[in-house]
């Protein structure tokens, strides 16, 4: 379509008196205005009439641009006043006139009579501090004779104020202002240099400055509305969850909303221009035809290509939109992605497609009966046809009709029997729990006490003959205040080299101890602080950088610093891994700004005031927080409860403060989800459950095929897998360490073995169960826990979080110190100080405070 090209200089119009001045002179009711307000209104009542003397009804919606009412096609047509249907009642006016004459009396007892709101003001300051307040509309400035100069810097103030946006202003002028201009000059022009949209004569006539109110209404203020409430709807169509897709009569791509590029794949310039039938398939073609070229809805089932052509089938609504009453100049198709969570179909490419859509087809005439009805027989055939009566169907009882199907269908014995056992272990309702393998060749007893420690969610009784005398407890929560907090925080600036090694808290290989060192224990700070300001979480969450720093201050202060391994500098571990992970490209495209934020938020408070002793110890010892969560998670649901009751203790520190309530709610669901999440019996569960979701396939052989193509990205984004992918990074972020370079791996190995050497000792002092029985320090073998630890929990979840966004420096890592670890075991380097004496050698060293120094 050629488009004729127009100007790009802005354009002023002038009002004046029109021809019809004498018969309103002599008529005022008789007047043009009176005559279009009946013209459009007659037969329908009157919407607005203007007497002399007399309010109006004012109600400008029924009016269009270009004076008529628009018309009625049917259910598929849009209000034009759509968001401004109550907007004539809300006009304000402000006129800035230095004195209070006849002019400005008059102006503002039209306005009055129109049904605008009024305000006056005298000069420049007085004009800028009212039209801040309120945002006017409309501004007629007094521009004339003397006044001219001060009019113009009364505009210049306006169209320089924060809050000005497209409002129109005028200046009142002499009815001489036109016919004295020198030589060739454009006054007109001028007029639009300084500022102003038009220029008003001055009139002493009612009739007549109504007139021109209403045509600066009409041709100025009501367009600029209608423009600023088309903004709006373009951006909620572009930020709903539904994808939409706009084209035009010949199927030409118009627009295309950022659900559509993350679901398909296709960036908008790769899109707009293009005929929509190259991406959408229908079968049905001459049904959604007849529908649409009726100016009827169309809505169905349609089957989408993405950029890997690769097919999904989604639900969609297509509606014509007719600019003209004859036919259909746009259609618009809105993909309702909520079906997309059931009724998605495999991801391997159809094998001959349906036919291409030639117009707006994208719907498959296959309706969603048509599939339900396709599974009744095999419910009929199932023995669990009871359940499937119901009107509610779990994923997993379809799998097993599937199975059962099967069985009857086959005619191998062994292939029966072994479908048999499969159905078997999916009607239990502890999917996900694990087991460790009975055939499994490595059976070291260190590693199986720890691996066997960390998944059992159950509880070894313990000697109910202990009396309470001889249970030691561990102390509660610490209430610490505020204040103390910052006292804690004491204010320095940090040295260069602080300054140096933050600029790269980024990189894997970050040298988390050295910054230990260098901010007297308290990395978390100053770690939080940089990373928070990286993801803007203070513009964010709407807070001043102070409030969260004052935050991370609290959060720091109640992490124990006598633990030897969850402390403050773990968190500051965590917190740093997980900003690196979110800079990955796959979780990017993944994770919203809020998301990000929660992630960071969760990282850094994670493991707060955790007691250096286990969830079973603090169950086995009656512990008064095992009590308070009925054994149950304790320590996490400990540190998400009390990241929450610190927030909000006070607003200095309530970095959620100025969140809705709405926003809130959802961040604070992630962040405890996340902090759930490293609660290590669930680990098989959440890990199955990613695997699962997120590869593409998993062979024999345990090779992970790539994650990098966007046909994963329509799953990847349902709500509930964007949660395991959360979940699973601050698993990874929270059990990282044997993936960083040796030295710091040996160093994080050596604070866990100490701390969980002090829960044993503890358990045997107070007669308790050990946990860990082999974790005693005089015969521990490190580096066995350690070998057991990669090979039972790391080593798949970390190919797996490889795999899905690209960082082989990990895997790398992870395999070069497990190597190490196995040298040094056959070297017979085992216990505690066996490791600190390897730390002495240069390539082992780790920063130490003179105090630590050996």
């Amino acid at each position: 379509m050629n488009i004729p090209r127009r100007s790009t200089q802005p354009v002023l119009y002038v009002c004046g008196p029109t021809e019809d001045y004498v018969n309103a002179r002599n008529d005022q009711s008789q007047s043009w205005y009176c005559n279009l307000f009946d013209s459009v209104c007659g037969g329908v009542g009157t919407r607005w009439s203007v007497h002399k003397n007399k309010t109006p009804v004012h109600d400008l919606s029924t009016l269009s641009t270009n004076g008529s009412r628009p018309k009625t096609k049917g259910p598929q047509d849009i209000d034009s006043h759509l968001l401004t249907s109550s907007a004539p009642g809300l006009i304000k006016i402000l006129l800035v006139f230095s004195k209070d004459d006849q002019q400005m009396e008059i102006l503002a007892n039209i306005s009055r009579r129109l049904g605008w709101s009024v305000s006056v003001a005298k000069d420049a300051e007085k004009a800028v501090d009212i039209f801040q307040s309120r945002g006017h509309e409309l501004v007629i400035i007094d521009h004339r004779g003397q006044r001219a100069a001060e009019g113009d810097a009364i505009c210049r103030a306006i169209k320089s104020s924060p809050v000005y946006h497209n409002s129109v202003i005028v200046a009142l002028v002499k009815k001489s202002y036109f016919m004295n201009s020198e030589k060739d000059e454009i006054v007109t022009l001028d007029l639009l240099e300084k500022g102003f949209s038009r220029a008003l004569m001055e009139c002493s006539h009612e009739g007549i400055l109504i007139n021109e109110l209403v045509g600066i209404y009409t041709s100025s203020v009501l367009p600029k509305t209608q423009l600023a409430a088309a903004h709006a709807l373009y951006l909620a169509l572009d930020r709903c969850h539904d994808m939409v897709h706009i084209t035009n009569e010949r199927n030409i791509v118009q627009f295309l909303n950022k659900v559509s590029e993350k679901l398909l794949g296709y960036k908008t310039e790769e899109l707009v221009g293009r005929n929509l039938g190259e991406i959408v398939y229908y079968e049905n073609f001459a049904l959604m035809e007849q529908q649409l070229s009726k100016g009827r809805e169309f809505e169905g089932n349609m089957n989408c290509k993405r950029k890997n052509n690769q097919m999904i089938m989604i639900n969609c609504r297509i509606i014509p939109f007719c600019i003209t009453p004859k036919k259909a100049t746009h259609f618009i198709y809105v993909y309702d992605t909520l079906y997309l969570l059931e009724n998605s179909g495999p991801l391997s490419p159809i094998n001959s497609p349906p036919q291409p859509l030639q117009r707006m087809s994208i719907l498959s005439a296959r309706k969603s009966s048509d599939v339900k009805s396709a599974l009744s027989e095999g419910h009929r055939r199932s023995s669990l046809q009871k359940l499937h009566s119901l009107s509610l169907e779990a994923p997993i009882t379809k799998v097993i009709t599937l199975l059962s199907n099967a069985i009857t269908e086959t005619t191998n014995t062994e292939t029966a029997a072994q479908i048999d056992k499969a159905i078997e272990i999916l009607k239990t309702t502890e999917l996900y729990v694990p087991h460790l393998r009975e055939d499994n060749t490595y059976s070291d007893p260190v590693a199986t006490d720890l691996v066997g420690a960390l998944i059992s969610a159950s509880r070894t009784p313990w000697d109910s003959r202990r009396s309470s005398a001889d249970s030691a407890r561990l102390s509660t929560v610490r209430s610490i205040s505020l204040a103390n907090a910052r006292a804690h925080a004491k204010s320095f600036r940090g040295p260069q080299e602080l300054m140096d090694l933050l600029a790269n808290s980024l990189e894997w290989n970050f040298d988390i101890f050295k910054l230990e060192i260098l901010t007297e224990k308290r990395p978390l700070v100053f770690l939080g602080r940089s990373i928070m300001n990286m993801f803007d979480v203070p513009s964010r969450l709407d807070v001043e950088e102070k409030v969260v720093q004052n935050w991370l201050n609290l959060i720091e202060v109640n992490y124990r610093a006598s633990n030897s391994y969850h402390n403050s500098t773990h968190a500051a571990d965590v917190l740093q891994a997980t900003a690196r992970f979110m800079q990955s490209e796959r979780l990017k495209q993944i994770l919203e700004p809020l998301d990000e934020v929660a992630a960071l938020i969760a990282a850094a408070a994670h493991d707060i005031d955790h007691p250096g002793r286990s969830s079973q110890f603090l169950s086995n010892s009656n512990d008064k927080l095992a009590i308070l969560y009925n054994d149950l998670s304790v320590l996490e649901s400990h540190h998400a409860a009390m990241t929450f009751r610190l927030t909000l203790s006070d607003d200095n520190v309530n970095i959620f403060k100025n969140l809705d309530r709405d926003t809130y709610k959802s961040v604070r669901s992630n962040v405890i989800d996340m902090i759930l999440a490293t609660e290590m019996t669930k680990h098989f569960e959440h890990l199955a459950k990613f695997m699962n979701v997120c590869s593409a396939r998993i062979g024999d052989d345990q090779i992970m095929e790539s994650f990098s193509s966007p046909i994963d990205m329509a799953t990847l984004l349902q709500p509930e897998n964007v949660i395991l992918v959360k979940r699973m990074m601050i698993k990874c972020a929270d059990v990282c360490n044997p993936t960083r370079p040796l030295r710091d791996c040996i160093e994080w190995a050596r604070r866990i073995a100490e701390e969980y050497f002090n829960q044993t000792d503890e358990e045997k002092k107070m007669k308790i169960p050990v946990v860990m029985p082999m974790f005693d320090r005089m015969t521990c073998s490190i580096p066995k826990s350690q070998i057991g630890f990669v090979d039972y929990i790391i080593n798949d979840m970390i190919e797996a979080w490889d795999s899905f966004i690209d960082m082989p420096e990990m895997l790398g890592y992870m395999r070069q110190n497990y190597d190490k670890w196995k040298e040094l075991n056959d070297q017979g380097i085992t216990t505690l100080q066996d490791i600190e004496k390897i730390q002495l050698q240069p390539e082992f060293s780790i920063p130490r405070l003179p105090h630590e120094q050996r």
